[in-house]
């Protein structure tokens, strides 16, 4: 039993090693691969991988009124792929999963990876965010003036200027990192963890209380008075405008509600 047991050890490692041994040759050839020229990568191909490459490049001229030099470099730059997959019995029709006439449509309109919220910076992300906040909630609360009564809305700090700005400032903050805890990290493809998104939310939460608490004071009313709920509306409409020039400005795709659009091709 005791040589049984070693001889199938023996067997289990022979087969590791052998294993081993082919990936390291195969990562030789891949590497080998990409340091050859495109004419020493096309007298390698197969005939049908040949007749691929010849029929993908007279599309290319045809498709997209390409010269044969840009066609041809187009080819080129698939043919390392081509030869590696080749090497592993997979053919170009296969790799690619198209007919030539169609790689050749999606080499000469390749779909566009589409921009999301955490593909801009910080402050455009911040600034994007606050200033729709702002213009939501100053015409929410322009809307609410128009229906309530004026006397009661006097007493209530909550209508103040300062506390609406403030509070759309937090939540324009709050929903970047909102955003940011529901898609993942473009370099690290990872998500925070669930604990980080509960005490970030708690966090901005406190701020907001304690920041509408603080302009609650008497002394501090005069900082925070409540305005007409015409004014109110002017300066969201003042904020959609502004918030839409910036976005034009900057060029920016998607928003604090919708950060991942669809792919559009080029």
């Amino acid at each position: 039993m005791a040589e049984e047991k070693k001889e199938n050890t023996a067997k289990i490692n022979e087969n590791k090693q052998a294993k081993l041994k082919a990936k390291a040759e195969n990562a030789e050839k891949e590497e080998a691969v990409k340091s050859q020229s495109s004419e020493e990568l096309r007298k390698s191909l197969s005939n049908k991988n040949s007749d691929y490459v010849f029929r993908l490049q007279k599309e290319l001229e045809k498709q997209g009124n390409l010269s044969s030099e840009d066609a041809k470099a187009k080819v080129d730059a698939l043919l390392p792929e081509m030869v590696t997959a080749q090497r592993r019995g997979v053919t170009a029709n296969n790799l690619f999963a198209a007919s030539p006439s169609i790689k050749a449509d999606q080499l000469l309109h390749p779909v566009q990876k589409p921009k999301t919220i955490m593909d801009m910076p910080f402050w455009q992300r911040a600034v994007d965010s606050i200033l729709l906040m702002l213009a939501i909630f100053m015409g929410m609360y322009g809307l609410l003036s128009a229906f309530s009564n004026q006397k009661q809305i006097q007493d209530q700090s909550g209508y103040g200027v300062t506390s609406i700005i403030i509070i759309s400032v937090v939540m324009g903050l709050f929903m970047i990192k909102f955003n940011e805890l529901l898609m993942p990290n473009p370099k690290t493809n990872k998500r925070p963890k669930l604990l980080k998104g509960i005490l970030i939310s708690a966090g901005f939460i406190i701020i907001v209380v304690a920041l509408t608490a603080l302009l609650a004071l008497p002394a501090l009313k005069v900082l925070n008075p409540v305005l007409p709920g015409i004014v109110y509306l002017i300066i969201a409409a003042i904020s959609f405008g502004v918030r839409y020039l910036f976005r034009k400005q900057y060029h920016i795709v998607g928003s604090t509600f919708a950060p991942n659009p669809n792919p559009r091709r080029k």
